[in-house]
């Protein structure tokens, strides 16, 4: 997750439009620093979107489940995003360091379905390479080893953990010993994620490459699938 620290103390707000891509209704589920929303979690139809309003230094995360729509979100996969339930996530930190929104599409904890973050509007400043008010995106997830798979009752794989929320291995959660980005360097699970979508996180330290910025955009569009 994104922690960034900021000194600024004015507040405005930031729109984030969810859509949904996906061959099927979505259920959709919003968490504020890891914790609950106001927005909650709300359905939406295949090709129908939503927006929703936070305030200019809100930072969390949402994420979408085809499998927990309507009465089937209190099946035994549809709490909050984590190990029973790996998901596909978009972060965000908005008003961090410089000012500076930051957000990213995370599978550091498993994933799900595709995603995609795309800023409306900022600046620049500060650079002008891709990950300056740029498209953080992963169109094509991975194949997901069988030893990582979450099916439902049916046998559908409907996610996929990574290695550390499989097995709680500090070599592969980047914890203990293995603190730091000079001794933790992510697994092969890590290296497959990377390889299907290079912006986007694949584990604890690999933010250099999958880290966005942008200044003071006026919201941003998170479309899955």
């Amino acid at each position: 997750m994104l922690v960034f620290f900021s000194g600024q103390v004015q507040c405005g707000t930031r729109s984030i439009t969810v859509k949904n891509n996906c061959p099927e209704k979505i259920s959709i589920g919003v968490l504020t620093n890891g914790n609950s929303d106001p927005d909650g979690r709300f359905d939406l139809n295949k090709q129908g979107s939503r927006t929703i309003s936070k305030p200019d230094t809100w930072g969390g995360r949402l994420f979408a489940n085809p499998s927990c729509v309507g009465a089937d979100a209190k099946g035994p996969h549809c709490g909050n995003a984590g190990a029973a339930n790996p998901a596909t996530l978009a972060e965000f930190f908005f008003k961090g360091a410089n000012n500076k929104d930051y957000y990213d599409i995370s599978l550091v904890d498993g994933y799900n379905i595709p995603a995609s973050i795309t800023p409306q509007g900022g600046s620049k400043k500060g650079g002008g390479d891709g990950k300056n008010c740029g498209s953080s995106n992963c169109k094509k997830l991975p194949d997901c080893p069988p030893n990582l798979a979450i099916k439902d009752g049916s046998g559908k794989v409907i996610g996929c953990q990574s290695s550390c929320s499989k097995t709680g291995d500090p070599k592969h959660c980047c914890v203990g010993q293995y603190d730091g980005p000079d001794k933790c360097k992510g697994d092969k699970q890590a290296s497959n994620v990377k390889s299907a979508c290079p912006d986007s996180y694949s584990f604890a330290y690999d933010d250099q490459t999958s880290t966005f910025a942008c200044e003071n955009p006026s919201g941003y569009t998170v479309t899955f699938c």
